[in-house]
């Protein structure tokens, strides 16, 4: 995945096999702001938008033109808004319809229509789904918010068996809610053209229509899903495997630009559905016998539309999906592949071995290298850029790659204090910008829950969470990566960071190492590293994005879901903060 979306499926329970077995470019729209860089092209086939899936674009740049304002700011009652979620929720897309800004939030197990009206979030229409778990009771929002207040006290008592024995004791499964997204939710997600929202999880693809494409307050209808055939997935090769999953399952999911859904599995396969019918086309299965995908994908406009840029624990690859849906890995159609260092088997969060990032598309200008990023499994991980379409005449591989598809790779070294620099977050990008997040606690003690849900709670909270974020930039003359910072001092738990390109920051959420249990969303100067925005959160676990996306609307404002529902913050009525010792001695 990308995403900490991927994180999520770190710890799914042995109950997934029961359950998944019936469950069931530039911007468009709105402009991405004057100091936008060139970006991916539109795909016609999804909504004209700059947010039209989980991870903003066909490129999986997570970054937009937007600009959010800098400055150090503490949230107010009217700063902010929360809509409560029925469990976590993780995609949160947007279109432009009828002059109207509208979002569609996956709220656990039903879809929201949401609009912002006189500054407020305003549900429009819902869509629930099958909720088909064991022991699960659905909860009131009144006391979704319950558990969050209860939640708060256990991590600000630092009583990690206190919390774990609540979560368990609640009737909305509470303790596996990070997992029970994967087995009968939405992990990622694609809003298409006609503002359809397609989804999957488990074994299952689904997708929900509106009644008028046209309307900004139009109803949707009821969900329409297809379980994909068994043969397609395989649970003796996942056994065999070194993930700690127990079942082989969907993993992403996306739009080629010539209209074919196309989603890929933990066991290594690659498949294209109709996106009408939901029907299945066409499968591909990679080579390797302990070959698997562990992160969702990129498409983009090359190969006649029908790029799919995929990577395995082993393997980065481009394959090619012709007008008919069929799948290709031939160079004469323009599919290529190449080796990269699969490194080593690293503790939770990561899955198995393999790079933890969806892979990234950069370069889109016309005198720009054109590039597909990912990070490696290395112990400290290399930021890894592969030519994506043809290899420039007269290349050379460089030394230490195992490929002369790679156009350069550089570790991301953080200092001898982090022995380990992995992430389970895909590589946001803007321009020459490359920022990456590391996810390995350092001497983490044992947890006595591995839950994805309660690990996320309690890293930065109740004990230290993983330190170290960094960013690079790609030098086109030289074609090669250059380190333009390290920051150890900052915590991105389980995020998925995003660069605003207006405001010239990179932005998480998460803490400050001197100051654990004291949340924030931090914005890092693209070129200097400094602070130059926080957003105080403090310790009310409602701000944990968990897994999710930070996202932003042409205001700045910052949107995202997360461990108890949608958040919206609004800087124009925070409270500025100019004395914060800590943010203040992280902008010297």
């Amino acid at each position: 995945m990308r995403c900490s979306t991927r994180f999520a499926l770190t710890a799914i329970a042995a109950s997934l096999i029961a359950t998944t077995a019936c469950a069931i470019g530039p911007a468009v729209g709105p402009a991405a702001g004057p100091t936008a860089s060139s970006g991916p092209a539109p795909n016609p086939f999804l909504a004209q938008s700059y947010n039209n899936q989980t991870h903003w674009n066909d490129a999986a740049t997570d970054s937009v033109g937007f600009t959010v304002p800098r400055g150090n700011f503490e949230i107010t009652p009217e700063s902010v808004q929360v809509i409560p979620n029925e469990s976590v929720s993780l995609p949160l897309v947007m279109d432009h319809v009828g002059g109207q800004d509208i979002y569609w939030w996956w709220a656990g197990f039903s879809l929201r229509k949401v609009a912002v009206e006189n500054g407020k979030l305003t549900e429009i229409a819902r869509t629930e789904i099958p909720v088909r778990l064991p022991n699960y009771t659905p909860v009131t929002p009144t006391e979704r918010q319950a558990q969050a207040e209860k939640v708060k006290t256990f991590l600000a008592a630092r009583d990690e068996a206190g919390l774990l024995a609540y979560m368990k004791s609640q009737p909305n499964r509470m303790l596996s809610f990070a997992e029970d997204q994967v087995a009968n939710g939405a992990v990622y997600a694609v809003l298409g053209r006609d503002d359809t929202f397609y989804g999957c999880s488990g074994r299952q693809i689904f997708r929900i229509d509106q009644l008028d494409p046209k309307s900004p307050t139009s109803g949707m209808t009821p969900l329409r899903a297809a379980t994909l055939p068994a043969s397609l997935f395989d649970n003796e090769k996942i056994k065999r495997g070194k993930t700690r999953l127990p079942a082989d399952i969907l993993f992403g999911m996306g739009m080629t630009y010539n209209g074919y859904l196309v989603v890929n599995t933990l066991g290594g396969k690659v498949v294209t559905l109709d996106r009408n019918s939901l029907q299945v086309i066409d499968s591909y299965t990679v080579s390797g016998a302990d070959e698997m995908f562990m992160n969702s994908f990129a498409t983009g406009p090359e190969a006649g539309g029908g790029a799919v840029y995929v990577a395995s624990n082993t393997t980065m690859y481009r394959l090619v999906v012709d007008i008919h849906g069929k799948i290709h890995d031939d160079e004469a159609s323009g599919a290529w592949r190449a080796n990269y260092d699969r490194g080593v088997v690293m503790p939770a969060p990561k899955i198995a071995d393999g790079t933890g990032s969806t892979p990234t598309l950069m370069g889109f200008g016309p005198d720009e290298d054109k590039l597909v990023v990912i990070t490696d499994g290395a112990r400290k991980m290399r930021m890894v850029a592969f030519w994506r379409d043809n290899i420039p005449a007269g290349w050379k591989a460089r030394p230490g790659t195992q490929s002369p598809r790679i156009a350069d790779q550089l570790a991301v070294d953080m200092g001898p204090k982090l022995e380990s620099v992995q992430s389970e977050q895909s590589v946001s990008a803007f321009g020459d910008y490359a920022f990456v997040v590391n996810n390995i606690p350092t001497n983490d003690s044992p947890q006595i829950e591995r839950g994805g849900g309660f690990t996320s709670l309690i890293n930065g909270a109740t004990r230290p969470g993983p330190s170290g974020v960094a960013m690079l930039k790609w030098q086109q003359r030289t074609h090669n990566w250059k380190m333009q910072w390290v920051r150890t001092d900052v915590s991105s738990i389980s995020v998925v960071p995003m660069i605003s390109g207006g405001g010239r920051m990179a932005i998480v959420d998460g803490y400050f190492t001197n100051r654990w249990n004291d949340r924030y969303h931090i914005g890092m100067d693209l070129d200097t590293g400094k602070t130059v925005m926080t957003i105080r959160t403090g310790t009310d676990p409602t701000f944990n994005g968990l897994y999710s996306p930070v996202k932003v609307d042409a205001e700045g404002h910052l949107f995202y879901s997360g461990a108890f529902g949608l958040v919206r913050l609004d800087t124009s009525r925070m409270k500025r903060v100019t004395g914060d010792a800590v943010t203040t001695a992280q902008r010297q």
